[in-house]
């Protein structure tokens, strides 16, 4: 197999005695696990292995690994350190007397909140383990990957001691090794603090945001893009419609953002049936009716992007998960009235009933589903090939017991 010229530039005597195409065979067949020791060797291994095209010549051999990111509560709750009594010192007294005027002025501090990780389930080599994250993560905060750039950001969410909607960012350099932690940084902070809101890459740098809740848990219809090369946001148009608990994808084309159902202030826990979809070259919202049919459902954890369309689809092909007793129909398409834009749902049956709590999403090409809440299958991950379009069936997942609990959002990235 022949090896793409450019990554080759400035780069030699990879392995002494070796040609280069040949030495880069041997290289990217290195697990991503080794790779920031394999930084250390030499200065020519160092700059080729921080290069983006070397994950693309992994991509191209076959060789890269898939990581599901997800966004989870850790088993315990985070620890609560109870003074004893009799030790608290005068001065630790004033002090607490000094700052109870400011305190009152602030959002009360909840104590025995869990704690959030970022868990990665390495599916080419069915492994699992906790990313070291240098500080406590929101709770409830949006995970999204931007495959061009090699990283994985997670936005918004709850502060995890007020339970307040903050505006962090916070940002993942895969390049830095799996699970080293190393190249974590806080990015620009968002322009308005929310959280339950529709979030999705969109091209090679660029992450929008729309909708969601504030402080007052007002339905938001505001929406912003991040570009994680020049770490800056922008504001853009904002919704027709205040939109909280909303879910957001890519569309297939045309760089547009699709923002699926949600519920407005006043109607909290009645899920909209239309979306709206936000085209950057216009800078204009587009909506879309009759998309969601189930208005006691929400789409988040429910819906996911389908196996990438061939050819020149304009729109987004989702996968819409429902319970084993729910009624629907297998496969519906909605366009906008300029026919646009289009929206293609099919339904997959999920191995659970109506009483189960299950967070469902895609994993290169296949589904996957994480379900809780009781049964034979709680605390389980399980998975579908859905290229078999005959006798399609649930398999499990190795899923050791301190990743079992159910996520919040995840992201799929390639090493």
């Amino acid at each position: 197999m022949r090896v793409s010229g450019e990554i080759f530039r400035g780069r030699r005597d990879l392995i002494p005695g070796l040609p280069e195409e040949l030495a880069m065979e041997c290289l990217v067949r290195v697990p991503f696990e080794f790779h920031s020791s394999m930084k250390s060797v030499c200065r020519s291994w160092r700059s080729l292995i921080s290069d983006r095209s070397f994950n693309r010549e992994r991509r191209r051999f076959g060789k890269a690994e898939t990581l599901l990111c997800l966004v989870q509560p850790l088993t315990s709750p985070s620890p609560v350190n109870s003074p004893v009594e009799g030790e608290i010192s005068e001065k630790k007294k004033e002090e607490e007397g000094e700052s109870q005027q400011q305190q009152q002025q602030q959002p009360p501090r909840v104590i025995g909140t869990p704690l959030y990780g970022l868990s990665v389930y390495n599916a080419t080599l069915d492994t699992w383990h906790r990313v070291a994250i240098p500080e406590r993560i929101p709770l409830f905060c949006e995970c999204v990957a931007l495959q061009d750039a090699g990283k994985v950001l997670l936005i918004g969410g709850w502060d995890p001691e007020t339970l307040q909607p903050v505006r962090d960012v916070f940002v993942l350099d895969f390049s830095a090794g799996e699970g080293s932690g190393r190249r974590w940084r806080r990015g620009k902070p968002m322009s308005a603090a929310r959280s339950f809101f529709a979030c999705a890459s969109v091209g090679s740098t660029k992450v929008y945001v729309a909708g969601g809740h504030d402080d007052q848990k007002n339905a938001l219809r505001s929406a912003e893009v991040y570009d994680v090369e020049k770490d800056e946001w922008s504001t853009i148009t904002p919704m027709a419609e205040g939109r909280d608990e909303c879910h957001g994808f890519s569309m297939a084309s045309e760089l547009g953002f699709c923002v699926l159902s949600g519920y407005g202030t006043e109607t909290q826990g009645q899920f909209r049936s239309d979306a709206e979809i936000y085209d950057p070259i216009a800078d204009s919202w587009t909506t879309i009716e009759n998309v969601w049919p189930f208005p006691d459902l929400s789409p988040r954890g429910r819906t996911a992007a389908a196996a990438e369309s061939a050819g020149g689809f304009r729109g987004c092909s989702l996968w819409c998960f429902i319970d084993s007793e729910r009624q629907s129909q297998p496969r519906w398409e909605i366009e906008d009235e300029s026919m646009k834009w289009k929206v293609v749902m099919e339904t997959i049956r999920l191995p659970v009933t109506t009483l189960t709590s299950v967070f469902a999403g895609s994993l290169s090409g296949q589904a996957v589903s994480m379900i809780c809440g009781g049964g034979e299958e709680s605390g389980t991950m399980m998975m579908m090939r859905t290229a078999e379009k005959n006798g399609r069936k649930w398999s499990h997942v190795n899923t050791p017991s301190g990743f079992s609990s159910l996520p919040f959002s995840y992201s799929l990235i390639y090493v």
